[in-house]
């Protein structure tokens, strides 16, 4: 036997410098991709875009907001739609993300122009953070957790 030529040597290189460019490649789009959904989830309240919820949202999606109570995922788009929060302006900033294979969490500061359907003032700061899972269609938000102002 003699062991690995010089050629197939510097092919299992070649080989495992693409695959962990790969790898960094594929991280780096899953972070641009929930980049890209917590922009959206901004554009969805101040829009009260039901649609968009109810794609990017998983069956199972939470929402933690301030108080403590749990939304589940039909009573946060109706809260984020209207039936509670009445969000006129919304932008995610501060963003950060960790991804591990198909689960991410990751933060952003949301600044946000509103009021809550007494018409209590709810503009501000806030730091909401998320869980998202990555599926066949993509990244969705499994739950938001809604730190107060």
């Amino acid at each position: 036997m003699h062991g690995f030529s010089r050629k197939g040597i510097m092919l299992i290189a070649a080989f495992l410098l693409v695959f962990s460019q790969v790898f960094s490649f594929s991280a780096v789009d899953d972070k641009e991709d929930l980049a890209v959904l917590t922009d959206g989830f901004a554009v969805a309240m101040s829009k009260k875009d039901k649609a968009w919820m109810d794609v990017n949202f998983t069956p199972e999606c939470v929402t933690y907001v301030p108080n403590g109570q749990a939304l589940n995922r039909q009573t946060t788009i109706h809260a984020f739609t209207g039936g509670v929060y009445y969000i006129t302006k919304a932008s995610a900033n501060n963003k950060a993300f960790m991804v591990a294979g198909i689960d991410a969490g990751g933060s952003a500061d949301y600044t946000v122009e509103g009021t809550l359907s007494d018409g209590n003032d709810i503009s501000g700061t806030y730091k909401l953070t998320f869980k998202f899972k990555k599926g066949v269609a993509g990244w969705k938000i499994s739950e938001i957790l809604i730190h107060g102002e």
